[in-house]
C-alpha cells in the first residue's frame, strides 16, 4: 500500500466549517502542500453529508492534485438520520451488501474512482469475519478499495477479521493522546508492531481535554506541557503531536482542524525531537504516577 502521510486530515466536522467547494479545494491543496496526503473520510460524517461536500471542492483540483491524495474512508455504523426514516435505533451492519453498497455510496459521493483504504468503523458483536472477507476481496477485485482495516478494534478482534482475510489489515485507527494513554499499555502499540502495521490516532489532543483540562490529571499534563512551551518556544499541540510522534508504533496522526495554521502547528511537529525525560514528565503526568 501507499504509505500513510505523517499526518492525516479528518473531514468529520466539515459541515461545521461552512466552506464553499473552491474554499474546500484550496484547504485540499494547503493540506498538499504542506505533504499532508491521507485525508480521512467516513460515509456517516455530517449525517451523511461531508463525502458529497468535500466530493465538491475534490473536483476542483487538476487530475495530477487528485492523484496525489489517497483517500479513506469508512463504514458500518448505521445513525439514526433524516435520510433513513425507517430505521429505529442506531446499529451496525458488516453484512456483505452493506459493505459494498456502503463503498459505492462513498466513491459516488467523493467523485473518486476508488478508495485507497476502507476501514471497519467500530467493532460489531454480529460481525462475520468470513463475510467481511468476501466483501474485502470482490471490492479489491473491483479496483473499488486497495486496502482495507479497522477502527477502535481490539486486537483480539483485529486478529479475528485478519485471520479470514487474505489482504493484510493496514492500520487500527485508535484513540492516542497525552490525555488518553492506554494504547501504550493494553497490548495496542505491542500488536501494531508484531504485525508490523501503523496505528492511525484519533483525538491527539484529548477531544480538546488537554487545553481545557475537565480532571486534576488533565491539568497536571496541561501544566507539564506549558512549562515545556515556555522552555522551547513551541505552542503545547506542536508539543502533543511531537509527544504522539515519539511513539515506535509510528501513529498516523489525525487532525480535525480546517484551519491551516491548525495544521501548519501539527507539521512543525515533525521538526522536534522530543526529549526523553520530557516524554516521561508529560507520561508521568497523564498516569498520575510514575514508572515502577
Amino acid at each position: 500500500m501507499k504509505p500513510f502521510s505523517h499526518l492525516a486530515h479528518g473531514y468529520w466536522r466539515l459541515m461545521e466549517w461552512n466552506l464553499r467547494p473552491e474554499e474546500i479545494a484550496r484547504l485540499i491543496q494547503a493540506s498538499l502542500d504542506l505533504g499532508i496526503y491521507t485525508l480521512d473520510h467516513a460515509d456517516i460524517y455530517g449525517d451523511y453529508r461531508c463525502e458529497a461536500a468535500f466530493g465538491k471542492g475534490f473536483a476542483l483540483l487538476p487530475a495530477a492534485e487528485r492523484q496525489r491524495v489517497q483517500l479513506v474512508s469508512k463504514c458500518g455504523i448505521k445513525l439514526l438520520s433524516a435520510s433513513a426514516p425507517e430505521r429505529r435505533i442506531k446499529h451496525y451492519d458488516y453484512s456483505y451488501d452493506h459493505i459494498v453498497q456502503s463503498v459505492e455510496t462513498s466513491l459516488i459521493r467523493l467523485g473518486a474512482e476508488k478508495l485507497d483504504v476502507l476501514l471497519l468503523h467500530r467493532p460489531s458483536p454480529l460481525l462475520q469475519p468470513e463475510e467481511v472477507a468476501r466483501a474485502f476481496s470482490d471490492l479489491q477485485a473491483a479496483g473499488k478499495v486497495l486496502d482495507f482495516g479497522v477502527s477502535n478494534f481490539t486486537q483480539a478482534q483485529f486478529d479475528a477479521l485478519q485471520g479470514a482475510c487474505e489482504q493484510p489489515l493496514v492500520t487500527n485507527q485508535v484513540q492516542i493522546s497525552p490525555v488518553h494513554v492506554d494504547y501504550l499499555f493494553d497490548g495496542g502499540q505491542d500488536h501494531a508492531l508484531l504485525h508490523d502495521y501503523r496505528p492511525m490516532a484519533w483525538s491527539p489532543l484529548g477531544g480538546g481535554r488537554l487545553l481545557t483540562p475537565k480532571t486534576e490529571r488533565d491539568q497536571a499534563v496541561l501544566d507539564a506541557f506549558s512549562e515545556l512551551s515556555a522552555s522551547t518556544g513551541l505552542p503545547i499541540d506542536t508539543l502533543a503531536y511531537a509527544w504522539i510522534f515519539k511513539l515506535p508504533s509510528n501513529p498516523c496522526i489525525l487532525l480535525g482542524s480546517g484551519k491551516l495554521e491548525r495544521l501548519q502547528a501539527a507539521v512543525n511537529a515533525l521538526s522536534y525531537d522530543f526529549p526523553l525525560e520530557d516524554w516521561y514528565t508529560i507520561l508521568h503526568a497523564s498516569r498520575g504516577h510514575g514508572i515502577a
